[in-house]
């Protein structure tokens, strides 16, 4: 299983060395968690990165007493540390999970200590970071300047399952619609 998993992840990032990877799975843990666990709560501390090796989580703020959810994650993707570890500050959002998931855990101090160890793990790290900042560029240019329907049939492009699996009040969260609008655009279809 863990061969697996890093082969999945070096052929979408890129290779790293044979010691980097027995180094790096010395350090990890694979975790479950049910459907609706909080795997990072708003204004928590955590210091983990993690690889989803089966499920489906969100990301959401809260906004007066509401639900704002601003990610997704799917298997093969990873979910960096939520907590500003330079800076010192919690978490400003919460991660749940919505199906029962899988993951590889790592730790901030195990993740430093393989960046420090092996030059190759830091520039896959970095591979990951860059990735993470990508979609969050794409997610703020497609709120202010695609329609709703070019929002919705982006989403569906990257994650073509994700209505089967991730309820449509969050799609429309999401969004930034109502699942009324969310509604009218599916039956559009």
């Amino acid at each position: 299983m863990i061969e697996d998993i890093f082969k999945k992840i070096t052929e979408k990032y890129g290779s790293i060395s044979a010691e980097a990877i027995y180094d790096w799975s010395e350090k990890i843990k694979i975790v479950e968690y049910k459907k609706r666990d909080i795997l990072v709560k708003e204004g928590a501390y955590s210091h983990k990165f993690y690889y989803i090796i089966q499920g489906a989580l969100k990301a959401y703020y809260r906004s007066d007493d509401k639900k704002i959810t601003d990610w997704f994650a799917l298997e093969n993707d990873f979910i960096p540390s939520t907590t500003d570890p330079v800076h010192g500050r919690p978490s400003s959002h919460t991660i749940e999970v919505l199906e029962d998931s899988t993951l590889v855990a790592l730790g901030h101090d195990d993740l430093e200590a393989l960046c420090k160890k092996h030059h190759d793990f830091e520039h896959l790290y970095r591979l990951i970071l860059s990735k993470v900042i990508y979609q969050l560029r794409e997610r703020i240019a497609s709120l202010q300047f695609r329609t709703v329907q070019q929002r919705y049939d982006s989403l569906i492009d990257l994650h073509p399952k994700i209505e089967s699996r991730v309820p449509l009040g969050d799609i429309a969260s999401f969004l930034g619609i109502t699942q009324e609008t969310l509604s009218r655009i599916r039956g559009a279809k």
